[in-house]
């Protein structure tokens, strides 16, 4: 019964986070068109490196540890209050860099030096999804689903009409600010959460420790590895699609994979909030590979019947989220519900490598789907041209993958 109440109020956040998502993609797709979404490909790609960045990235870590030193809450404060520390540290690092060099960054993602103080506004924004991060970690790690939804909802509530203001009288810069205020709202209810919660005055950075520094630190060469090498391998890829067939070709791809995003990060959220916990505790190989087992049948069952649904309704949906710019997409999302498929399946053993604190193994295998994707979507995407090439490289890069991975599994569970 719980896990089926964890699964709703889950849901119920992340189906938030999905329609917020729509309906700037929506905004955007409409008022700018395909051109203007390839336009702000390459920034969406960066705002995402620096949601999954901002303090560090030891949300995973946040979770597994604040789960496991719930019997123990003097353990539990130096570990938030280390937490805490290290996070800003890293915010101010990453702050310094984004001001010092907003006018290259600006270049590299718009082509133009005029949205410099947009890459500034971003680095200053990430201080904010970084405290948002901490807060909803600690509240998954606790337990508290029912706060990490209020948080999420209602700050994803708060983005929409300001998204749509700023796409509708601002266009590529206010489409821009939008994409950060989506991600930063949040920290609006995570600082009530906080105000109200047993932690507000008593994380203190004088019981700082360089043992739980230390674990934090696995983390975020974790999360380096995963918010780095996927989207720079889409900046790679949007590259090659802008070369060869210009702004209105990369923005449909971009289109699909925000698309993408946007329904598997539902199961993400839930692994990560739910599943992850769970096993963080578990040293028996047999109970994990049992959980395996039965998380990875249920994150298959669901989407396969969200995906035939999508599927079938395509000539609807794909209109109704976009626009009718983009219905070249009704032909070719076949290819990008197969690859999700096989992506999400093999997430399910991926968790488990997280939960493990395996920096190695997990920073391998970023590495090695990154790589596989760019080798096999530039050389299907050479032969066979555009986002036809791409998008069937995406689909046989996580068909490899997940047998990768699923052997993989298999080999440690039976050592």
């Amino acid at each position: 019964m719980s896990a089926i109440y964890s699964v709703l109020l889950t849901g119920s956040a992340h189906l938030s986070k999905i329609l917020v998502g729509f309906v700037l993609l929506k905004l955007i797709a409409l008022y700018l068109g395909a051109e203007g979404v390839g336009v702000l490909g390459h920034f969406m790609s960066a705002v995402t490196i620096v949601t999954l960045l901002a303090g560090g990235g030891v949300v995973n870590g946040v979770i597994k540890y604040v789960a496991e030193y719930r019997g123990e809450p003097r353990k539990m404060l130096l570990f938030i209050s280390s937490a805490a520390f290290y996070s800003l540290a890293f915010c101010v690092i990453v702050l310094a860099l984004g001001v010092f060099f907003s006018k290259s960054i600006s270049v590299f993602l718009f082509r133009s030096e005029d949205f410099y103080w947009v890459v500034m506004l971003l680095a200053v924004a990430q201080l904010g999804f970084a405290f948002t991060n901490l807060v909803t970690g600690v509240c998954n790690g606790l337990g508290d689903t029912k706060g990490f939804a209020i948080i999420q909802i209602i700050g994803n509530l708060l983005a929409l009409p300001l998204a749509w203001f700023l796409i509708f009288h601002y266009e590529i810069a206010g489409a821009a600010i939008a994409i950060i205020a989506v991600f930063f709202m949040g920290v609006f209810p995570g600082f009530y959460f906080y105000f109200k919660s047993s932690f507000f005055g008593r994380v203190k950075f004088s019981v700082v420790t360089r043992v739980e520094l230390k674990k934090l630190s696995a983390f975020t060469v974790m999360l380096l590895a995963s918010a780095l090498t996927f989207p720079l391998v889409e900046m790679v890829v949007r590259e090659f699609l802008i070369h060869n067939g210009g702004y209105a070709e990369a923005g449909l791809w971009q289109a699909s994979i925000r698309l993408s995003a946007a329904y598997l990060g539902f199961f993400g959220v839930f692994l990560a909030y739910y599943f992850m916990p769970l096993i963080s505790p578990i040293a028996d190989k047999k109970v994990i590979g049992q959980y395996v087992r039965k998380f990875m049948l249920l994150v298959m069952v669901i989407f396969l019947i969200g995906a035939s649904v999508f599927y079938v309704g395509r000539s609807f949906f794909i209109p109704a989220l976009l626009s009718s710019d983009f219905s070249r997409l009704e032909d070719l999302i076949v290819f990008q519900l197969i690859g999700d498929f096989f992506k999400i399946s093999s997430y399910v053993i991926g968790f488990v490598g997280v939960a493990k604190a395996a920096t190695k193994l997990y920073v391998s295998a970023e590495l090695l789907q990154g790589l596989l994707f760019l080798g096999v979507a530039l050389l299907i995407g050479s032969l066979l041209g555009g986002i036809k090439g791409v998008l069937i490289g995406y689909m046989l890069t996580y068909v490899i993958y997940f047998v990768l991975c699923t052997c993989a599994f298999v080999f440690w569970a039976r050592r």
